[in-house]
């Protein structure tokens, strides 16, 4: 009793205890097991299917890993003798191009070592598989988008060394009898807007049962819609992009000028009430978390150039060549050709964005030792030697992991 506990745990515990009693006296432990399938839900089929997202087993890691669980170290850790120049916690996009750098700027003979705590690679960058009506279609996960770059810059040459040869994508034609039915290249444009082919939903939050569908509310300035008249104009304002300003806004156009340093200093939600004239009431409720939520937080907490960051890439404008570009399941595609480009035998076929799409991961290659590192949280680091050809120096994984920096979306 003298062990200090915060009120959200002790209602959690107790509600939970007192809940056990409902399902025939089954213990917490086996409550919180069945919780498993529902948390982590259906994957699909195929490589991803056992890691969509932060799995239940992930997320019990973690928490193992918070509760210091494993401090000291367990009792039965084995020196497995291995030494390595490089050693990279992550095998997300960042993490699986901080090891091809490596290779190719260390030299032969350098070994690097990744570390991943998912049955397979890409971090954000997986897609899904599903079998519909006998038909497999694909879905990204979580990072989706890349941008076309201009010819011999960084990201241009990137893109090539990996076998992203023509980064600017075809797309199927129409030729339907029907008029065309205008999409985007990406799921987070609103393309048909204007044309009446979208439509919102308004259910029990509105005081709508069963429910009901307010068709093209663009063309119908939202009339109908069951929200307030001041609601109903800052939506409008926000769907057409118009500024509630004075002045027209002005884009940051290099990182760290001083539009860019102003952005940084308020959140994305205060941002949005200064440029769009939006309440505060309004953003929570219409625009949270879906702007911002690719980062994991709503624009409550983003930094206001979050949302202005991936214009500082500088890409390709829309009408010379350049648009937001994705592959069917987003940017796994990018990654597997990186893994590619890392072991060529890890994925079977040729080398190239057609290969490592229709072919399969050799899960074998992955490690030369034979002993795949997939499903390896890290739960304890140390102070290490870190070798660069004849330098020495003392780093701690603390500050690999304050400086590695992150190239893509």
């Amino acid at each position: 009793m003298e062990t200090s506990i915060t009120r959200r745990d002790f209602l959690g515990t107790a509600l939970l205890a007192s809940g056990s009693a409902l399902f025939a006296a089954m213990p917490p432990s086996e409550l919180l097991a069945a919780q498993e399938n529902d948390f982590t839900g259906y994957g699909g089929v195929g490589e991803y299917s056992n890691a969509n997202g932060n799995t239940w087993d992930v997320l019990q890691a973690g928490h193992a890993i918070r509760d210091r669980l494993y401090d000291p170290l367990p009792a039965g850790i084995v020196d497995t003798g291995e030494i390595y120049d490089c050693v990279i916690i992550g095998g997300g996009i960042s993490g699986l191009a901080g090891a091809l750098f490596f290779q190719r700027e260390a030299g032969p003979g350098m070994k690097c070592l990744i570390l991943e705590n998912h049955p397979i690679f890409g971090g954000e960058a997986k897609q899904n598989e599903f079998l519909v009506e006998g038909k497999q279609l694909l879905a990204h996960q979580g990072s989706a988008i890349y941008q076309v770059q201009y010819p011999h810059s960084f990201l241009a040459q990137f893109y090539e060394s990996i076998g992203l040869q023509a980064p600017r994508l075809t797309y199927q034609k129409w030729v339907g009898s029907d008029p065309e039915f205008p999409l985007s290249n990406t799921p987070y444009e609103a393309v048909g807007l204007q044309h009446g082919q979208y439509g919102f939903w308004f259910g029990a939050r509105f005081n709508q049962r069963p429910g009901m569908w307010l068709m093209d509310p663009l063309g119908k300035s939202l009339h109908g819609a069951p929200v307030s008249s001041a609601t109903r104009l800052e939506w409008l304002r926000w769907l057409k992009g118009e500024s509630a300003e004075k002045t027209k806004f002005q884009h940051p156009k290099v990182e760290g000028d001083a539009t860019s340093r102003y952005l940084d200093s308020i959140t994305l939600e205060q941002h949005y009430m200064e440029r769009f004239g939006l309440s505060r009431e309004m953003v929570r409720s219409f625009l949270s978390p879906v702007e911002g939520g690719g980062s994991g937080l709503g624009p409550d907490a983003l930094s206001a150039y979050s949302d202005y960051a991936f214009e500082m890439l500088h890409p390709l404008p829309e009408g010379n060549g350049g648009s937001d570009q994705m592959f069917p399941g987003g940017n796994a595609t990018i990654a597997r050709l990186m893994m590619k480009s890392l072991i060529p035998g890890a994925i079977d076929g040729p080398h190239s964005v057609e290969g490592v799409c229709r072919n399969r991961v050799n899960f074998a290659a992955l490690d030369i030792r034979r002993s795949p590192r997939e499903n390896s949280p890290v739960i304890h680091r140390r102070p290490c030697r870190a070798r660069w050809g004849s330098e020495q120096s003392q780093l701690s994984f603390d500050r690999v992991l304050k400086e590695r920096q992150t190239i893509s979306s």
